[in-house]
């Protein structure tokens, strides 16, 4: 009864408590919603936008991909903590293998993914651009660091520079972007002038080395010893697992602190003294004795001991590695290796089991990519050299199977809808026809070069295209073949050099081309040069020269019946027309050239006469007819990757929007246009461009005022 009355007592403060709550929850409710009214959107109308992503800036870099990295937590903060200093150049020391590459890599690629806003920049500088070089496998010198970094930041011309001009041209670009240049193994350079070069870099960027030895007074040094015990340990755990040894992964402390011991917590010697555990017969006693034994060069002793455990299809897939110049697919290495079906992949598996190669890690087999460390490479290298024959015969396996894929991707119809695939091979296909001109495999060199010549063209490798094409002309003097010197000479090596404005080459070549041509009764050829002659006219203002060697070149391509280059030199025949104010006729022309290209399916050719379009539109006044063809014609070239299209279409934008009064805009497209031309070499559009850039700066900077 006690127990009701404080109940019956209580109760009405207990309710008054609530309501007096709930109605200062519900004041407050409504005077959020008188504050910030909800609008509904009506029915059938969109709701309010979600805020987008903002998309991942590009960051030029060629970094090799890192592989798994533990600890080092302390030795990376130093890292960042130089790159972060106004020291230029900073210096990751120690012996052999003890991680100074993996640190430098892991650095740079946390600096990458901090410049692309993947992680919080606090504490991690950004960059503009990654450059990656590597002494370990060949000699470096100043010129191919200085070409890294032009192929990098897709400035081929500074590539084709004489030696003596590249470190000034490249200093430019390293102080119009942020860099950092790293230059790996650098205690192996013996070119002096690298040092003085790493030591005069220009701001804003950085440069950072790893090294065996101290060379280097002038910078900021992290010196790096063996990994601390804990670190190791976790080392050895996670190889023992991801190998899958459980014995390894589960071991007691003391077992594995002997492997610790005995490789002084070098993470490379770790990982292949775990690797070597793997293989049948390898218990850690006799692996600890192989690395006790070969102290000072364990890593010799390793190999050859791995080597006597490979199966016999194994050391012929690890014997053809080198042959590549990068990564490699499955299906290359198959070819070149002959080892095919389960043997190939039991090869492969033991090779990367044992680190002697390293896989990409792709879910996908076909897009798998396999390479090999720098000391593999020249182990294997010296493995494959030992027997010539074999050698010669994987080096022609290799040469069938990247000359089909060049054709296949590439070829000489001029179709780019396979040049990305292409691309991702460039290097290697690079590596073969450089095998096949040294070993004077002259009628494989021809093919090579005309299958990519195309994508050298397009793509903006002009410095490849003149390189390869000029090797190829060498070939075809060797074996007599001179249709194919005309038309290297003609389409291949002169067009390049006349869309770079060197005149005097390209008129040589060309015409030499088109009297090769006019002898053996080679049309398409005689064709091409006059047609090529014609540019080179107009190039230089002769439009009527221009305009009788077009005619001529047009009467062959009638006979030919070849719609695309028909329609091309009627566009060129319309070029003429405009430069004399006759736009009817001009319009007249571009528009049978433009259905001509459109029955090819020519994207190139379309883009092209809609460039042309836009130009007559332009001329009378018809600005906003003129944006939208130049948008439409550069949205094709884009596509395509016609770098040099890209550029000129850019540039036409510019002066349409200066002529519409959007200074801004306008010089965005010129600075864009001028980057372009900048890489290509193409000397008189470069002056041009800047002339542009130039102009709209001062014309900003007026209204302004």
């Amino acid at each position: 009864m006690e127990i009701l009355k404080i109940i019956r007592d209580a109760l009405p403060e207990v309710i008054g408590g609530l309501i007096v709550a709930a109605i200062v929850a519900l004041t407050g409710y409504l005077y959020t919603r008188w504050r910030k009214p909800v609008t509904k959107p009506l029915e059938g109308e969109p709701g309010p936008p979600l805020p987008s992503k903002p998309p991942v800036p590009k960051i030029p870099h060629n970094l090799p991909q890192p592989g798994e990295f533990i600890g080092r937590e302390r030795e990376k903060a130093e890292v960042r903590e130089a790159l972060a200093s106004r020291w230029p150049l900073i210096c990751i020391d120690g012996i052999g293998g003890i991680g100074k590459t993996a640190l430098a890599l892991e650095a740079a690629h946390e600096c990458l993914r901090a410049s692309k806003g993947e992680l919080p920049a606090d504490g991690i500088p950004t960059f503009d651009t990654f450059v990656w070089t590597t002494a370990k496998d060949r000699e470096l010198a100043l010129s191919d660091i200085l070409d890294a970094i032009a192929r990098t930041l897709d400035y081929p011309y500074i590539a084709q520079l004489p030696p003596e001009e590249k470190p000034s041209e490249s200093a430019k670009l390293l102080c119009q972007y942020r860099c950092l240049l790293i230059v790996d193994n650098f205690e192996t350079i013996t070119d002096d002038a690298v040092r003085n070069f790493l030591l005069n870099l220009p701001e804003p960027s950085k440069a950072l080395i790893t090294s065996r030895e101290q060379k280097l007074r002038q910078v900021r040094a992290i010196s790096l010893r063996g990994m601390e015990q804990g670190e190791a340990l976790a080392l050895i755990r996670s190889e023992g697992k991801r190998l899958g040894l459980p014995a390894v992964e589960q071991a007691d402390e003391k077992v594995l602190l002997r492997l610790y011991e005995a490789t002084g917590g070098a993470p490379l010697a770790i990982k292949w003294a775990v690797g070597q555990m793997k293989q049948r017969g390898q218990s850690l006693d006799t692996v600890l004795d192989s690395l006790y034994e070969a102290r000072g060069d364990v890593f010799e002793n390793i190999f050859a001991r791995s080597w006597s455990l490979l199966s016999e299809s194994a050391k012929r897939v690890l014997m053809i590695m080198p042959i590549f110049a990068a990564s490699a697919s499955k299906e290359a290495i198959e070819a070149a290796s002959n080892v095919h079906k389960w043997d190939l992949d039991e090869a492969l598996g033991q090779l990367v089991e044992m680190w002697l190669v390293e896989a990409s890690g792709e879910l996908d087999e076909a897009k798998c990519r396999y390479s090999i460390h720098p000391l593999t490479r020249a182990f294997a290298g010296a493995r494959l050299g030992e027997d010539k024959e074999w050698e010669r015969e994987a080096w022609l396996h290799a040469g069938c199977y990247f000359l089909e894929f060049a054709k296949h991707y590439g070829g000489e119809d001029w179709d780019w809808h396979g040049f990305d695939t292409l691309r991702a091979e460039r290097e290697n296909i690079l590596r073969i026809i450089d095998w096949c001109y040294n070993s004077e495999e002259w009628y494989r060199l021809i093919d090579f070069v005309k299958s990519m010549g195309y994508f050298f063209g397009t793509r903006g490798y002009w410095h490849d295209r003149i390189k390869y094409g000029e090797k190829a002309m060498q070939a075809s003097e060797k074996v007599d073949d001179r249709y194919s010197w005309a038309w290297l000479a003609i389409a291949e090596v002169g067009w390049t050099y006349l869309k770079q404005g060197n005149v005097k080459k390209a008129r040589e070549l060309i015409t030499q081309g088109l009297e090769t041509s006019e002898q053996i009764g080679y049309s398409k050829g005689s064709a091409m040069a006059l047609r090529n002659l014609g540019q080179l006219a107009l190039y230089e203002g002769k439009y009527e020269e221009a305009e009788q060697l077009y005619l001529r070149s047009l009467e062959i391509w009638q006979q030919t019946g070849d719609k695309r280059w028909l329609a091309s030199t009627q566009r060129n025949l319309g070029m003429i027309a405009q430069h004399r104010g006759d736009y009817g006729e001009a319009r007249r022309f571009y528009e049978e050239a433009q259905q001509k290209f459109a029955e090819a399916g020519d994207e190139v050719g379309t883009a092209a006469i809609l460039h042309s379009l836009a130009g007559i539109a332009q001329l009378e006044g018809n600005y906003f007819q003129a944006r939208q063809l130049y948008t439409e014609s550069l949205a094709l070239s884009e596509q395509v990757g016609m770098q040099h299209d890209v550029a000129r279409t850019k540039r036409a934008l510019a002066t349409v929007e200066e002529q519409r009064g959007d200074l801004e805009v306008a010089f965005r497209w010129a600075q864009e246009a001028l980057e372009i031309y900048q890489r290509l070499g193409m000397q008189k559009a470069i002056e041009e461009a800047q002339a542009l850039v130039e102009r709209l700066e001062g014309r900003i900077a007026e209204a302004r005022k």
